[in-house]
């Protein structure tokens, strides 16, 4: 068995981007010390470790056999998890693994079995699904959880990024690998890159399982892989969700990110825009529209609620009104809603310890389940194939 201890042991497999953000944040902890770091370039490796002080490896395997890395990072490219997670999990580690879960079923069942068998001596497993800690997400995720807004009938998700994203983040040697869309090959795409973060909260919010995926793509401008995807993915109680992800934005655009994320129910619609999506917005936000026969009684309930959470909401109650649209019709409006500002730092989730790395850390050092589980790691990966694998054949994928 694992034995628990104040401070945890963490080294980093990969030393590219996310690594080199997540290991200088975590050095400030003291519940946490980085020993080790460990890339294919050398260059890479030490210039990481001497930033957080610790022994640069240019092979995982023997950063692995360090008995003071207790917990290990994945972050090598979305196609290249298979081998060392499994490294990972046969060594007793805690592992922290950077989305996607897998590209391939083959590699998902594979880190599956290897990391079930690793739980059973007490080692932690979690994927980076940050979105779940989102004070938006928060608020939709209890709203929908305390019932006031009834049962969810519908999803739409749109996440895309601009172009920047796989021409200049991805290496050149990422971007000249063959046939980089292939399922059987395994590469990444945008699905495997975005999609993720939308299908996690489907499955977080609604607590349904998906059935059957059908979906398109478009590959016009990169060639290399997709530059976007389509998905309509049926799940449980005749729950629908559309999703549609795209890395060929123009570079011009004021945000490297876009984000539209709405949520019908039965009593009530919650939709959620990312902040500075053009030029014409501001901080941007999520908002929850009620029925008209809610009271502002239940609103400040509501209200009260979430700020015990964390989230910060205002209250938006507006009088009856009429107005003519166009020369033929007479609408009556009224607003009874509550949004939530896209505000950086105005809200302070506090739910599985307000953020992803405490939530792991805190499992680790306390004996708990991560919130983001094995079983939500391989879920995804499996709507995810599912939905390369129908782009590819014109088929309906049943799961």
């Amino acid at each position: 068995m694992i034995k628990l201890k104040k401070k945890v042991g963490i080294g980093f497999i990969g030393a590219g981007i996310m690594a080199s953000d997540y290991a200088k944040k975590l050095d400030k902890w003291p519940e946490v010390d980085v020993v080790g770091v460990a890339d294919i370039s050398e260059e890479r490796a030490k210039a990481l470790a001497k930033v957080v002080d610790a022994t640069p490896y240019t092979d995982y395997k023997k950063m692995l056999k360090n008995d003071n890395v207790e917990a290990v990072f994945v972050e090598t490219p979305d196609w290249l998890h298979r081998e060392p997670v499994v490294a990972a999990a046969e060594a007793g580690k805690h592992i922290w693994q950077e989305k996607p879960f897998a590209t391939t079923l083959e590699d998902a069942k594979a880190m599956y079995e290897a990391v079930k068998k690793a739980q059973k001596t007490g080692a932690k497993f979690t994927m980076q699904f940050e979105t779940r800690w989102s004070p938006i997400n928060t608020a939709f995720n209890n709203i929908i959880k305390w019932g006031y807004v009834g049962e969810p009938i519908s999803a739409d998700f749109v996440l895309n990024d601009r172009i920047d994203v796989p021409l200049r983040m991805w290496t050149p040697e990422a971007r000249k690998a063959e046939d980089w869309r292939s399922t059987a090959r395994g590469s990444s795409t945008v699905a495997d890159f975005l999609i993720v973060y939308g299908f996690d909260l489907t499955r977080m919010m609604t607590g349904l399982e998906a059935k059957a995926v059908y979906a398109k793509l478009a590959s016009k401008i990169l060639k290399f892989t997709p530059d976007l995807y389509q998905a309509l993915i049926s799940f449980e109680k005749d729950f629908n969700a559309y999703y549609k992800s795209s890395w060929v934005q123009a570079r011009s655009k004021p945000a490297l990110v876009g984000l539209f994320h709405n949520i019908i129910c039965t009593e009530g619609t919650m939709h959620y825009i990312s902040s500075n999506r053009t030029f014409t917005t501001g901080a941007g936000g999520g908002e929850i529209h009620f029925p008209e026969d809610v009271s502002i009684e239940t609103l400040r309930e509501i209200q009260e609620k979430l700020k015990k959470e964390g989230v910060t909401s205002q209250i938006i109650w507006q009088s009856e009104r009429e107005w003519l649209y166009r020369t033929f019709w007479t609408c009556k409006e009224m607003n009874r809603a509550l949004y939530i500002p896209g505000t950086p730092g105005l809200h302070q989730v506090k739910h599985h310890d307000g953020d992803q790395f405490k939530n792991f850390i805190n499992c680790i050092l306390k004996d708990r389940e991560p919130f983001v589980t094995i079983e939500d790691a391989y879920k995804n990966a499996e709507a995810i194939c599912a939905i390369k694998e129908s782009a590819e054949t014109g088929k309906i994928i049943n799961l």
